[in-house]
């Protein structure tokens, strides 16, 4: 909540995890504390906005021309309720409940779950303005987060991968670093599905079949990869940032063992994947497996969230 001379203003959701989907009422009550003789008020007003912002990285900062008109933040909701009327408040607690309906503004463009990324963010807020009366009034404002999800119409079948990582191929693939002399390995990797839901973890397993050097660390890794396009249909600017990483193994591993792969989604910082006329979001992961002497192998699949 904020404070000012004169008064207290605060948001209340009537859910405690904020949560809501498309169709539902979000609903609370804006609380007005004042005090020291009341104050003389130009309104209060209410609004609920959804929108998506976008940035480019320092790397793409000479496309700001080209960019100029794309980055503006693209509307999802905008809707806005007069609480109260122009008057004065006395001295105490005034209590103004509001329900609005969770509802795009266009059929153009739907709800889509909040995000919080590097370069698109998808966030819904209310805010609420008690506006000034006359030229010696003092405004108040305050708002806050909510979070919408927005359910899939139906669920994609799994799709399993089991893929071979060698000596052999390692130029072939992302790998970073060079090959020590005389350097081999043999290592399977399984992801039991890459069409995940965002409520489950990922899971899977590693096994380490034969290897001359040490192994330093086995890990998993979430990558974001946001687009940002010139046009809808040429995208310009695609980057890709971690998520998050977690290590499977550390240090050398006995071979032919099933080394555990579980990992959570984090929620706000991964969402079902989306095109949105100028952006589009969608997720990878990679298995990085970095040997003793530096040369580090990766195997990278593009992993398809939805609700």
């Amino acid at each position: 909540d904020v404070e000012i001379m004169g008064g207290d203003l605060e948001i209340k959701l009537s859910r405690y995890n904020r949560v809501y989907q498309q169709g539902d009422k979000v609903e609370g009550e804006v609380t007005l504390t004042t005090k020291g003789g009341g104050i003389s008020h130009g309104g209060v007003v209410l609004k609920a906005e959804g929108a998506v912002s976008m940035q480019l990285s320092a790397n793409s900062v000479g496309l700001f021309e080209a960019f100029s008109s794309n980055i503006k933040p693209a509307s999802l909701m905008n809707v806005s309720l007069d609480l109260l009327k122009p008057g004065k408040l006395g001295d105490g607690v005034s209590t103004l409940p509001f329900s609005i309906p969770l509802q795009p503004t266009s059929t153009n463009r739907p709800l889509l779950d909040t995000y919080h990324g590097i370069y698109i963010c998808i966030q819904y807020t209310l805010s609420v303005d008690v506006l000034k009366s006359g030229i010696f009034g003092q405004p108040m404002h305050e708002s806050t987060e909510f979070i919408v999800e927005v359910p899939g119409k139906k669920a994609p079948p799994p799709t399993p991968q089991t893929v071979t990582l060698n000596h052999k191929d390692a130029a072939a693939k992302k790998s970073r670093g060079k090959l020590l002399e005389g350097q081999q390995f043999c290592i399977t990797a399984h992801i039991d599905t890459t069409t995940l839901s965002i409520t489950q973890p990922l899971t899977g397993h590693v096994v380490v079949e034969t290897t001359s050097h040490a192994i330093k660390s086995i890990s998993t890794q979430l990558v974001r990869v946001e687009t940002i396009s010139a046009t809808a249909d040429n995208p310009t600017v695609r980057e890709a940032s971690e998520v998050q990483s977690i290590q499977c193994a550390s240090g050398s591993v006995c071979n032919n063992i099933e080394i555990p792969i579980h990992m959570v989604l984090p929620r706000l910082f991964c969402a079902p994947g989306a095109t949105f006329q100028t952006f589009q979001l969608e997720f990878e992961i990679n298995l990085v497996i970095e040997f003793e002497g530096g040369f580090t192998a990766v195997q990278n699949w593009p992993l398809k969230v939805f609700r």
